[in-house]
C-alpha cells in the first residue's frame, strides 16, 4: 500500500485535503445535485448520513492506505467546490485511478483542470505512480477533453460497467502512463 499521509496540495485557487466531518453539509449538497451526479457511478444522494458515511470511509481509506479522497476547497473562501481521489492502488504495478466532481458553479472555470494537474503530479511525483487510470462515460465529453488536454489517452469501452438507477451504464478507460511522456 502507498504512504497516504496526505500533505494538503495547494493550487492557485484551490487547495486539496482529507476529508473532514465538518464536511458533510457541503458534501451532500454536491453529491445530491443531479446534475452533477449525472454522469456518475451512482445515484444522487439525499441524506447526511450518506455524506457522513463517505467520510468516515474515506478516513479510514486514508489510514489504510487504500485510497485517497480529498475535498476540493476554494481558497479565498473556503467553500467545498468539489471532490477528487485516488483509489483502486495496485502498488505493485505502479497503478491506481482517478474520480473527481465539481459542483456546478464552479464548471468552465479551469478547476478542475488545477485539482487533476495538482493531484497527477502527487499521483505519480511523491506515491510513484506510472499508470493513472479514469473512467467516464461516452457522454461525458467535458471530462473526456479534460482528460485527453492532460495526457489521458482512451482506450478501450467497457460495456455494462455499472448499475445506476436501475439502467447499465458504459464508460470508457482513459489511462495517463508515465511511459507515453517520457
Amino acid at each position: 500500500m502507498p504512504d497516504l499521509h496526505f500533505p494538503d496540495l495547494s493550487t492557485e485557487r484551490l487547495r486539496l485535503r482529507a476529508l473532514r466531518p465538518g464536511d458533510a453539509t457541503e458534501l451532500l449538497a454536491l453529491y445530491a445535485d443531479a446534475e452533477v451526479m449525472r454522469h456518475w457511478i451512482h445515484p444522487p444522494w439525499s441524506l447526511l448520513a450518506q455524506a457522513q458515511a463517505a467520510i468516515d470511509e474515506a478516513q479510514r481509506d486514508l489510514t489504510s492506505g487504500r485510497a485517497l479522497h480529498l475535498a476540493i476547497e476554494a481558497r479565498l473562501d473556503g467553500r467545498l467546490v468539489g471532490s477528487c481521489a485516488l483509489y483502486d492502488f495496485a502498488p505493485e504495478h505502479r497503478r491506481a485511478t482517478l474520480g473527481y466532481l465539481l459542483a456546478a458553479p464552479y464548471w468552465g472555470k479551469g478547476m478542475a483542470r488545477e485539482t487533476l494537474q495538482a493531484l497527477l503530479g502527487y499521483g505519480i511525483g511523491t506515491l510513484g505512480l506510472e499508470r493513472i487510470e479514469a473512467e467516464v462515460t461516452p457522454h461525458n465529453v467535458a471530462s473526456q477533453s479534460l482528460l485527453a488536454r492532460l495526457g489521458f489517452l482512451r482506450e478501450r469501452r467497457l460495456h455494462a460497467r455499472w448499475h445506476v438507477g436501475g439502467a447499465t451504464r458504459d464508460v470508457d478507460l482513459w489511462a495517463f502512463t508515465l511511459a507515453c511522456h517520457e
